[in-house]
Parts: C-alpha cells; structure tokens; sequence
C-alpha cells in the first residue's frame, strides 16, 4: 500500500510541493507535510500525536550524522514507525552500508528524475529498500564504498 500520510525535512519549501505533486500522481490520496528541519519536525506541537507513513530528510544532520541510527530511531519514534527515506545531493557511503542496520529504507539523490522519484515511491509502497540510481553506480559500479 503507498505511503498517504507523507513529511518532508528540507530547508527548501518548494521540494515538499514537488514531493505532492509526484506522489498524488501515483496516489491521489498522498499528503505531504513540511519542516524545515529535523530539530524543529521532532519538537512540533503540530505533529504531537501526528503519525506519517514516510518522512524524508535532506540529511541526517550535523548532530545526528554521526550516529544514523540515533537519528532515525528518533524520527520512527516520534512519528509512529514510518519509512525513511534520505533525499540528499550527498553521497555517503556509509549510508548505503548502514541502509539495513539502522531502519533506512531510501536513498535517493535530489537530481534525481521524476521517474526516479517515481520508481522509489513505487518500492516503497511494496516494501522494498530504494537506492537511486547515481547512489547505486556510484557504490557498487565504480566501488565507491567506505573506506575503512
């Protein structure tokens, strides 16, 4: 079943419009809502008893990159267990390493296409983890792994 009830991080509002867009083109039922941050999208009186079925982030950031699964137990928590998805013009690794571990299940590039975004959205909806295809070239088809 595809996500309906949908949050949006980014500091741009207009990527949250385009979110709604795509996905009520394949669900006319989806909802996106907007934060600016995590920060701020974890301390809304707004989404105090508020559940999402996908939040995507731009990032995990500063505080919480360091430690993914810190981060993303905090936004299933409050949000009651929705997927994650990160949409970041960042390629990190570690992210693709970690996918599994620590309950990410997208990573998709922002320049990605519609039907990218399409596609994600699509494996998402049947369960499935998501990394684009730029993330995915990079890792396993020119061996941009971590370096450890």
């Amino acid at each position: 079943m595809p996500p309906d009830r949908i949050l949006v991080i980014d500091d741009l509002p207009l990527i949250p419009l385009a979110f709604q867009e795509v996905f009520r083109s394949v669900n006319p039922s989806a909802t996106v809502d907007y934060s600016e941050n995590i920060f701020a999208a974890l301390s809304s009186k707004a989404y105090a008893n508020t559940s999402f079925d996908l939040v995507i982030t731009d990032s995990l950031q500063d505080n919480f990159s360091k430690n993914m699964q810190q981060a993303v137990s905090e936004l299933k928590k409050r949000f009651g267990q929705p997927l994650i998805m990160i949409y970041s013009s960042s390629y990190d690794p570690l992210i693709i390493e970690q996918m599994g571990a620590v309950g990410i299940d997208a990573y998709v590039h922002k320049y990605e296409s519609i039907d990218e975004i399409h596609k994600a959205y699509a494996e998402l909806s049947k369960g499935e983890v998501y990394i684009s295809g730029i993330f995915h070239t990079m890792y396993y088809q020119y061996g941009l792994g971590a370096r450890r």
